[in-house]
């Protein structure tokens, strides 16, 4: 009977871990732009529900624009054939593989780059101009201390060819888990606060200023409520309200936004 259950237990896991591995993420359309961010307030709830750990087409939730990717598509492998990183897949996983390779092409300035760990990856946001009003959402613990870097940091020339982002609107975002998939929670999420910042012009990070907040019904500012945030499942927004603008370009980027 121990024996039994050991078995089921492991196939299990192995069973959960194979479906993560093979579940579709979709690709990333500018077609998906969450517009409706762009007029978010204070105690919205936002109609679109975030499907987490996934990424591809289950991120269009987190932005208002993003720039469509540049360059060709990855080509196609055959069965047993390695890619740029030493992976081979069978003659059952290559379509999979190949799909996958080309969902995650189309998330080269997706807002998930702005939370990816990376500084040389970057959100850009994919209207014409400067980017003003465009939003993108970042998945943080606001109880921490939350830090911003503006621009494309992939390089100094990067950086300063592009426009970075100067003063911004930050929202505080709470989610809600109202679901599980199988790779992480999803969340149905609500704006509980706001501030407007002003970010300095460097390559490098820089804090962001949360202690303080417009509360909904709250004339003034004042403190994080630790009730409302007490769990981890909290976002930031940041809208762009202007900018410092690039030497070449008018793309506005940010690389990353993180604890």
């Amino acid at each position: 009977m121990k024996k039994s259950i050991i078995c089921i237990l492991i196939l299990s896991l192995f069973s959960s871990f194979t479906f993560a591995q093979l579940w579709p993420k979709g690709a990333l359309k500018q077609s998906d732009w969450n517009l409706s961010l762009k007029n978010m307030k204070v105690g919205d709830v936002l109609e679109k529900e975030y499907i987490s750990c996934f990424g591809g087409e289950n991120d269009a939730v987190l932005a208002s624009s993003w720039l469509a990717a540049e360059g060709n598509p990855p080509k196609k492998l055959q069965p047993y054939e390695k890619d740029e990183n030493g992976d081979s897949w069978d003659e059952y996983e290559i379509d999979w593989a190949n799909q996958y390779r080309y969902d995650t092409w189309t998330e080269m300035y997706g807002p998930g780059k702005c939370f990816d760990g990376k500084t040389d990856t970057a959100w850009c946001e994919g209207v014409e101009g400067d980017g003003i009003g465009e939003v993108v959402i970042a998945w943080v613990d606001v109880k921490r201390p939350v830090r911003i870097w503006s621009g494309f940091g992939k390089s100094q020339k990067t950086w300063e060819t592009n426009n970075r982002p100067k003063d911004i609107k930050v929202f505080i975002i709470q989610g809600e888990i109202v679901g599980q998939s199988v790779n992480g929670p999803n969340y149905k999420m609500k704006v509980i606060g706001e501030k407007k910042l002003t970010l300095k012009d460097i390559n490098g990070w820089q804090p962001l200023d949360l202690g303080e907040y417009n509360e909904i019904d709250v004339g003034y500012y004042k403190k994080l409520d630790s009730y409302e945030l007490q769990k981890s499942n909290t976002f930031i927004a940041v809208q762009i309200l202007s900018v410092y603008p690039g030497t070449k370009y008018k793309d506005t980027l940010i690389s990353e936004i993180s604890n």
